[in-house]
This record gives structure tokens, C-alpha cells and sequence, in this order.
């Protein structure tokens, strides 16, 4: 079955430039008609899924590159199996450290937010010069996400 690459980046919620852009990098090699046409299928739907959801959770084109060559520069289903599985293990760990950071962000931006509800029924001026002076942005700078909202716009 051929599929249009508009068709696939439709279905995977991108772009066609950004399918073609894995394509350029020879990370995706579709069929091809005698005219020069380009034919998807659904492997290559597959592939550009699965790089895609990598590329989201913040893989790069060097890596997504080097995974998808170690089994074509391998020389044995066993050489091949264990960089593979090395660099499985090499990406979970990193997942992990994300995850560990995306979870701190999130406890980060909690304490943020029962700070910021605090605010709701305030009627001064977001300014410094009151915002200062109330109990509520005590600890506001031990916020690390309200170290960007909580500026000096209204002072400079």
C-alpha cells in the first residue's frame, strides 16, 4: 500500500517539511516509482512514528542517526544485538534523567501555583513597590518558575 508523505505527516500530527527533513538525513529511504516518485508504506510510517516520538522526548538527529546505523555497521547479529541493546540502555538513562527533572519542574511549578492562588482577590498593581511589601511573596525567589514571572517590568 502507498501512502502520500502529506497523508502520513497529516496522520502524525506534523509537517511534511519535518518527514522530508528525516528523509534528506537518510534516516528514512522510501520506494521510489520509475518516474522519481516518492513511495511510502506503512514500514516507513512506522519508522517515521517511532523517530518522531524519539525526536519529542528530546533525542537528536545525531542520535536518532547513530541508532538507526548500528545494525548496518555491525558486522554479527551478536555485535549488532549488543550495541543496540548498549544504546537502549544509554537512552533510558537519560530518560530517566529527564524524568527526574521534568518531576522536580513539576513540584517547582506546584508550590508556584499555591503562591500565585494566594493572589486571586489582590486588587494593587503587580509591581514590585506592593508586591514587595506583601506577606504572599515571601519566598517568591525560592520559586525557581516565579523567577521569571515575578519581574521588575512595572520598575524599569
Amino acid at each position: 500500500m502507498s501512502l502520500k508523505i502529506g497523508a502520513i505527516a497529516q496522520r502524525l500530527g506534523t509537517t511534511v517539511r519535518t518527514l522530508r527533513f528525516y528523509e534528506e538525513n537518510g534516516l528514512v529511504h522510501p520506494g521510489r516509482t520509475p518516474g522519481g516518485t516518492r513511495l511510502y508504506n506503512e514500514a516507513d510510517e512506522a519508522r517515521f512514528a517511532a523517530l518522531l516520538g524519539l525526536a519529542r522526548l528530546g533525542f537528536s538527529l545525531h542520535q536518532l542517526s547513530e541508532l538507526a546505523g548500528l545494525r548496518g555497521s555491525s558486522q554479527t547479529g551478536d555485535e549488532a544485538s549488543r550495541a543496540v541493546a548498549s544504546r537502549l540502555r544509554e537512552m533510558d538513562a537519560e530518560l530517566e534523567q529527564r524524568a527526574r527533572a521534568i518531576e522536580e519542574q513539576r513540584q517547582d511549578i506546584a508550590r508556584a501555583l499555591a503562591l500565585v492562588k494566594r493572589c486571586h482577590s489582590c486588587q494593587q498593581r503587580p509591581a514590585p513597590e506592593s508586591c514587595n511589601q506583601c506577606p504572599v511573596s515571601v519566598g517568591v525567589r525560592d520559586i525557581a518558575v516565579l523567577n521569571v514571572v515575578w519581574d521588575e517590568a512595572g520598575s524599569r
